[in-house]
């Protein structure tokens, strides 16, 4: 990346901001001017979001889905395309898994009765006995403990307790555990009842309290079986920033993009190393990446990239329904694909094909002093950069700093992070209105 040279100047601006409840003019005297902010030509993008809802590159168009893209936790594209609305709520089905991953590794790092991704169910959970009595909690968070698929993961009557115990009492399937790799939810809904047993506390609780508070998830929850009975593997809804949100916390090993430590770096560490064996039988994977085998899978995420050398460039959440989100590690990149309006077999070859133009877009930046300033006057709803800095930015800004909220609006969180706090720290607050206003005044 090159470095610009620095600009100092003193700024005296008054401008009438409007916050829920207040109306105040705000005198802001800075002393600023950071080097510039990088933009991106997304055009590539925009094209390809755009032809999937005509048709191409799936095999059905998707009728309706936003996508965001966020670079070193700044969110730098969220777009909407089709019949759909920003930050709409969709089923994320199976990237869920990632989720309850997730809330296991908090629980591995301060679970009032200690576990680890070596844990037998059986020691919380007797009744599995027999083959099944050696199923740990790590091969039943990548797919490799032996059990077959069950209907109990559905019931609305029984909770999660209960559905466990029905489960340990069937035989397995795929042979003895982590013989073979078999994609399904039965195994996670087992190790979630003893997440709940080890944890002390209701799934739904130690998700609020351990992954979804902490983060700042505000609309995502179980909605799926029921409250007692939560599909661990499966039953989330959540929607685009929420989930980048998540996965940035992941990207950053732990760490949210507010500074709270969710997840130790170490749990982080092992839920993004393959748990399945690396000669694996292969029963069903729905994932076809062109870049590893269907079964290099960790803790409740497929990792779907590597380089020659085998380190791990990519790691993906997918659901049934089309629902997906991904981190690019190399290019410090998360990216969510949020509908449940389509299937995850329609739209994978598309989201290789995003992830693709993102990185080349991501790998040649765009520097010009206005970046910062520059938040819209294009794409289809005007909330990306033109390359001008107008009175579209200062009223996009202002719009957004009015809400007082990044998980609502996150453009005008442009400030208050980073070495030189000029990356988003989750917060809208006066570092990001004195960092716009400097941007602002420099024109382009």
């Amino acid at each position: 990346m090159s470095h610009h040279a620095s600009r100092h100047f003193i700024l005296r601006v008054v401008v009438p901001v409007i916050v829920p409840g207040i109306v105040s003019a705000i005198t802001i005297i800075s002393v600023a001017a950071a080097d510039p902010v990088p933009s991106y030509d997304f055009s590539a993008v925009t094209t390809l979001a755009r032809g999937a809802v005509a048709g191409q590159n799936v095999n059905t168009p998707v009728p309706g889905f936003d996508l965001l893209l966020m670079k070193d936790g700044r969110v730098i594209y969220h777009e909407v395309f089709g019949g759909w609305s920003l930050n709409r709520l969709a089923n994320a089905d199976s990237a869920t898994k990632t989720i309850s991953g997730g809330v296991m590794m908090s629980l591995i790092d301060s679970a009032p009765r200690p576990i680890t991704l070596n844990t037998r169910l059986s020691e919380f959970i007797p009744a599995f006995g027999g083959t099944r009595a050696g199923i740990t909690i790590g091969q039943s968070f990548s797919h490799t403990s032996g059990l077959g698929d069950s209907n109990l993961l559905g019931s609305t009557t029984l909770s999660l307790q209960q559905v466990a115990q029905r489960i340990a009492l069937v035989p397995l399937k795929f042979g003895p555990p982590n013989s073979a790799f078999s994609y399904g939810g039965t195994s996670m809904h087992a190790a979630g009842a003893v997440g709940e047993l080890a944890g002390g506390a209701p799934w739904n609780t130690l998700f609020a309290q351990r992954i979804s508070g902490p983060v700042g998830m505000t609309s995502t929850q179980f909605v799926l079986s029921s409250p007692s009975n939560p599909r661990i593997a499966g039953g989330c809804e959540s929607n685009a920033t929420d989930f980048a949100l998540y996965m940035e916390m992941l990207r950053r090993g732990g760490v949210a993009l507010n500074g709270t430590r969710v997840i130790s770096a170490a749990s982080v560490d092992l839920m993004f190393t393959r748990q399945s064996a690396n000669i694996i039988t292969i029963i069903n994977t729905p994932v076809q990446s062109p870049y590893v085998d269907g079964a290099d899978y960790g803790v409740g995420v497929w990792l779907d990239e590597r380089d020659a050398q085998g380190n791990l460039l990519g790691a993906l959440a997918a659901g049934a329904r089309g629902f997906s989100s991904w981190i690019d590690f190399d290019d410090g990149m998360v990216g969510v694909f949020a509908t449940d309006r389509s299937s995850a077999g329609n739209v994978q070859g598309l989201l290789y094909l995003l992830r693709t133009a993102a990185q080349n877009a991501i790998r040649n930046p765009i520097f010009t002093p206005c970046s910062l300033a520059d938040l819209a006057g294009t794409g289809p709803t005007g909330r990306l950069p033109d390359g001008i800095v107008d009175g579209s930015d200062f009223i996009t800004f202002i719009n957004s700093f009015s809400t007082g909220d990044a998980t609502i609006d996150p453009l005008a969180d442009v400030a208050g992070g980073g070495a030189d706090g000029l990356a988003p720290d989750g917060i809208i607050d006066g570092s990001d209105f004195v960092a716009f206003i400097n941007a602002f005044s420099a024109g382009c």
